[in-house]
């Protein structure tokens, strides 16, 4: 098992939410992933392929694996999860600890990439192609769906920079939750 860097140390957890009785994930390090969204905007003339999308096939991810050269759907472990089976320890609140309480954020977190080619939104993409993205999906909530601790799996699509998509490539996430 690898463990994230220590620069992550609590950075990942759930923190108990007093009124909603509930535990929530919380993300302290979304603010370092890399972003795109603020500088790119989409626009029918962008090229099929960006030598320097983090999504297209072929390139270097930020966490320095290289993207097969996928020609449909490519699904991988974020680089910038929110919650990992291997989650960093909390440390106990030191402001209130029965009312701020914190715990490991476990889970899995993953990307599912629609289509290699840059220039497409998923409503762009033939329908056999849009088969191919609901089964993976299908896939994809059955195989976490069956990780111990998961109780919940949700798929989502940000669109635009507005609701924080860092990347226009065609693609979602998947948050598999306790």
């Amino acid at each position: 098992m690898t463990h994230p860097p220590k620069t992550l140390a609590g950075k990942w957890e759930q923190r108990w939410h007093p009124l909603r009785q509930e535990w929530v994930v919380y993300s302290a390090h979304r603010q370092t992933r890399p972003w795109q969204g603020a500088t790119e905007k989409f626009t029918a003339d962008a090229p099929p392929y960006d030598p320097d999308c983090y999504l297209c096939p072929g390139n270097v991810r930020i966490s320095g694996q290289r993207n097969p050269n996928y020609e449909d759907v490519f699904v991988f472990d974020n680089d910038h999860p929110v919650v990992g089976m291997n989650a960093p320890a909390v440390s106990p609140s030191r402001v209130h600890p029965t009312l701020y309480r914190k715990a490991r954020a476990e889970g899995v977190a993953r990307v599912v990439c629609y289509d290699p080619r840059h220039n497409v939104t998923l409503s762009d993409v033939p329908l056999d192609s849009v088969r191919k993205v609901l089964a993976t999906w299908r896939e994809q909530v059955r195989e976490l769906a069956a990780v111990s601790n998961v109780r919940f799996v949700l798929i989502f699509e940000n669109k635009g920079e507005i609701t924080g998509t860092s990347n226009p490539h065609p693609h979602c996430q998947i948050y598999a939750t306790n």
